[in-house]
């Protein structure tokens, strides 16, 4: 396993260009930090319902004048939606309010227990982890009862001498050269209780048809891959492959109609992270470090989600969110996935396609049939609003009370109001 210090780290952020500093920092972290995970004893009874509340169904709120809802939790599990509550069981009176599915971050680097608790106090319930750099740290963080789910890729596959390999110090014999076994390379990652794949395209980084015969080992195990890619370049590399999942956007020019229509023709879909491209140009030191070039802007990746979107390619909302690091950076969890649905409404989705970005279309793309609506049957992922988002993106961060799995969550941390101006993120 890769060994990878915070002082390496900080040494290889200061002289390492063109780095992706997200996952630097998610090295660092799972490296650095001890397990703090203990655990979350059972409730002794988790079987409540919520009564009058207004409830999101996809496309808005249906009328709590019209309809009575009615969940009542058993075994982490919507048991059914509607009714009338049975003796014995604790009610929570919704009037006023407003249910939606507990949030998923598409593209995030939770490191701790502590990270996950920090996402639930935002009403994130599912966290897809994007690079697993310690196999032990990874399963240590799954199945945390009462806080955030974590979904996670593997070790990241990355070319020999690429931008990735050296700064996380990635021994040849691990990263993927012109001799690599690729097949043995995908057995180990998913062995090790990867739940996707994940592939980085850079300079230097796997060749097409690598990506490509990785994609589809991958799909001969019954499941998925995922490609970062930020520039043209690269971009074009993740259509041509075939990538399930496409992460970021390019900033360094416009995609053609020709490759949003392949990209959509193909089945592929996007997770844009577009507040973390916010808060890179809001602190013009972070862009030497991400390789941002002269043809770098938001302008790029504003235009790329909104033309996406209008061609129906599949968004989900991720945030590539890493936490705080004093003196490099301040990307804090859970906060900057309602700042990533603001951004999407600002390119052009409505609200309540917005909110389903990070609910029901996140979980299907990314495959969690369990999750993501209110409905018979699925997790008990909620959040109870103060405020409708449907006329107000913002009023996501008006939480009132939280559950993950039917747990409810003891400390919610969102508030009204909270800003989104990514300048205010001092390191």
């Amino acid at each position: 396993m890769i060994r990878f210090t915070a002082l390496a780290f900080l040494a290889s952020f200061l002289t390492t260009p063109h780095a992706c500093l997200t996952e630097h920092i998610a090295r660092a972290a799972q490296a650095s930090t001890a397990n703090d995970c203990v655990g979350s004893p059972a409730p002794v009874n988790n079987k409540f319902a919520i009564k009058n509340a207004q409830v999101f169904n996809g496309n808005g709120f249906q009328s709590s004048e019209t309809i009575i809802i009615i969940i009542i939790i058993n075994d982490a599990r919507i048991f059914t939606v509607g009714g009338n509550v049975p003796p014995g069981i604790n009610t929570i009176d919704g009037t006023g309010r407003f249910l939606i599915p507990g949030l998923i971050d598409s593209d995030v680097h939770p490191s701790s227990c502590s990270n996950l608790v920090t996402l639930s106090g935002y009403g994130v319930t599912t966290a897809i982890n994007m690079a697993c750099l310690n196999y032990t740290a990874c399963s240590q963080l799954k199945g945390q009862l009462g806080t955030t789910d974590y979904i996670t890729a593997g070790e990241i596959a990355c070319g020999t001498g690429s931008v990735h390999a050296t700064a996380f110090g990635v021994p040849p014999a691990e990263t993927i050269g012109p001799d690599r076994d690729l097949a043995a390379f995908v057995d180990y990652t998913f062995g090790n209780g990867s739940d996707f794949f994940k592939i980085v395209a850079e300079d230097k980084g796997p060749t097409v048809q690598q990506q490509t015969t990785m994609v589809q080992l991958a799909h001969q195990l019954g499941s998925f891959a995922a490609t970062h890619a930020t520039m043209m370049e690269y971009y074009d590399q993740a259509i041509q492959s075939k990538a399930d999942r496409i992460q970021h956007t390019p900033a360094d020019g416009l995609l053609s109609k020709a490759q949003i229509s392949q990209i959509r023709s193909q089945g592929q879909f996007v997770t844009p992270t577009m507040e973390f491209y916010r808060l890179a140009f809001a602190n013009p030191a972070l862009g030497p470090v991400l390789g941002f070039n002269a043809s770098c802007n938001y302008s790029n990746i504003q235009t790329n989600v909104a033309n996406m979107h209008v061609a129906g390619v599949p968004i989900a909302v991720g945030t590539d969110a890493v936490g705080s690091f004093a003196g490099v950076i301040n990307y804090p969890f859970g906060r900057s996935l309602h700042c990533e649905l603001q951004n999407l409404v600002d390119a052009g989705f409505g609200n309540a396609k917005a909110i389903q970005a990070a609910t029901a279309g996140a979980a299907k793309l990314y495959r969690l049939y369990d999750r993501g609506s209110i409905a018979t049957g699925m997790r008990a992922d909620l959040l109870l609003l103060n405020s409708n988002p449907v006329e107000d993106i913002t009023n996501t961060l008006d939480i009132s009370a939280a559950w993950v799995g039917g747990i409810q969550v003891s400390a919610i941390s969102a508030q009204k109001g909270q800003s989104c101006d990514p300048a205010s993120l001092s390191p």
